[in-house]
């Protein structure tokens, strides 16, 4: 399903398909991972393995029917990706833990992979968005990348306006959803999971680049938490060390 076209006619936006989502990891892979400084600080970007693990939870969020991608219309290709990932708060008084923390535990096996997957969900920890916005269910959207070749376009932003466009429209139910088998087979031991059916009222995203902070701030998302990689220590170092500058993850929200 298409949902725009950039202004000058090259590029398309559309819900990840079983045609496109191989291309989505592809970009995750070899555009994203290499230079997204989370993924450096925590060196998913020397463990293929790790980065693996990564692109499983990509597959995970895949499923929920809110991911894009941006297609060259040249030449079918896609050169930049989006994944939403719904998340419901636990019942009051349970012991029930978040997404990103079941998904650790489950099917991350590399220390690098856990420890990117821990940083996040400490920061989503921080920014309490359930209870700071008295919601019940969120879409985040992650693993906002383009290919470098296709870079300071805007696929970015139109990627991220976008995924929260089609956040508010999941009221009416879920928009472009993929199966397991859908996925390939190399995703094909994934268990079929009980599907989000509440409709999110909250966008979150944890931006750690340049152009990501600069999308949130076009489309209004509040920032509610900074954390400093050169504050954060993994194997021993501190993460700056690894990025190589003394840069920041935003936690932001936007009310939809």
């Amino acid at each position: 399903m298409v949902w725009c076209t950039s202004e000058d006619g090259k590029y398309r936006i559309e819900s990840i398909t079983a045609a496109t989502f191989p291309g989505s990891l592809k970009v995750v892979r070899e555009d994203l991972i290499p230079d997204e400084a989370a993924c450096i600080a925590y060196e998913v970007d020397k463990d293929p393995l790790a980065a693996e693990e990564m692109l499983e939870l990509c597959a995970d969020a895949a499923l929920d029917g809110l991911s894009l991608v941006a297609v060259d219309n040249d030449t079918g290709e896609v050169v930049a990706t989006v994944f939403g990932k719904l998340q419901e708060k636990p019942t009051p008084g349970s012991t029930e833990k978040s997404f990103f923390e079941i998904f650790t535990e489950e099917r991350c096996k590399q220390p690098a992979s856990k420890g990117l997957m821990d940083f996040m969900v400490e920061l989503d920890a921080k920014c309490d968005y359930f209870n700071r916005f008295g919601v019940d269910c969120l879409c985040e959207i992650m693993f906002l990348g383009t290919k470098s070749e296709h870079r300071r376009r805007g696929l970015a932003k139109m990627l991220t306006k976008t995924a929260v466009e089609l956040a508010k429209k999941f009221k009416d139910g879920p928009i472009a959803p993929l199966t397991i088998a859908d996925l390939g087979p190399d995703y094909a031991f994934m268990k079929p999971r009980k599907p989000v059916t509440k409709p999110p009222q909250l966008c979150t995203g944890l931006w750690s680049a340049i152009g990501s902070k600069r999308c949130g701030e076009i489309l209004g998302f509040d920032v509610l938490e900074v954390i400093s990689f050169g504050d954060l220590m993994y194997n021993g170092r501190p993460c700056s060390d690894r990025i190589g500058a003394i840069t920041t993850c935003e936690g932001a929200a936007l009310k939809i």
